[in-house]
């Protein structure tokens, strides 16, 4: 059995519909579409043809890992979000893994239309995991995701996956109102000390605007980093894994 992912979603018409993927590659971006074992709905379908015209008020994804591995139930949630018909994300997604339980409303409702997806990314926590992740909403509605390879003990910038450019480069202007980061690694973000426990955004001089700790891997729980912080067109956000 691969890694797999289940996604509930609740709309403000009451419609509650389930949404997964069984074959989950970690570390790489993958699309849910209808899914669960014996409930009354047509399978396979993705978000935009089930729900077309319905207000989602509420969505959480859990993750599994693979059955037999050595990492046990040790499946990290990294982050999840809906996709607009153009490419553009329109809302976050939290999670977390198999043992997490919550249903939180999105920072925004989103009306269905016909083209959106449902995607995710998770891994399987290990001492070598390290994947660095942040997705920021604004207050314009804008909604990026940030990710890196972090370095051991090296400062590493985390860049916008789907553009590849800093966060002053893809936020300009915005003023970031709620978010979530995190950081699978089995011993944590900082193991030898020899990095920072959290996220770090600079301005152009290199003086620290505001820091993100990572969620629990686990949990999912979110928390809203940077409220209030007005992004700068040469601002940086950067991970530094002490390991």
């Amino acid at each position: 059995m691969a890694n797999s992912v289940q996604c509930i979603v609740k709309c403000a018409s009451g419609r509650v519909m389930s949404f997964g993927n069984t074959s989950v590659t970690a570390e790489t971006t993958t699309t849910l579409q209808t899914q669960g074992i014996g409930l009354n709905q047509t399978g396979s379908v993705d978000l935009g043809n089930a729900l077309v015209g319905e207000l989602i008020t509420n969505a959480y994804m859990t993750v599994s890992a693979e059955i037999g591995s050595s990492a046990g139930i040790n499946a990290v949630y990294m982050f999840g979000y809906i996709e607009k018909p153009d490419g553009a994300i329109s809302v976050p997604i939290e999670g977390g893994g198999n043992q997490s339980s919550c249903m939180p409303a999105l920072v925004k409702p989103h009306r269905v239309q016909v083209g959106d997806l449902l995607k995710m990314q998770m891994t399987v926590q290990t001492a070598s995991t390290k994947k660095a992740n942040y997705i920021a909403y604004t207050s314009s509605g804008k909604c990026s995701v940030f990710q890196v390879t972090a370095v051991a003990d090296t400062k590493t910038e985390i860049l916008d996956l789907q553009t590849g450019g800093s966060i002053g480069q893809s936020l300009a202007g915005q003023q970031i109102i709620y978010g979530y980061a995190t950081f699978g690694n089995l011993n944590g973000l900082n193991d030898d000390q020899a990095g920072n426990n959290f996220f770090f955004l600079e301005n152009s001089q290199g003086q620290l605007k505001d820091a993100i700790f990572p969620n629990s891997p686990f949990s999912g729980y979110k928390v809203k980093p940077l409220a209030g912080v007005r992004i700068d067109q040469n601002d940086t956000l950067s991970v530094t894994w002490g390991s």
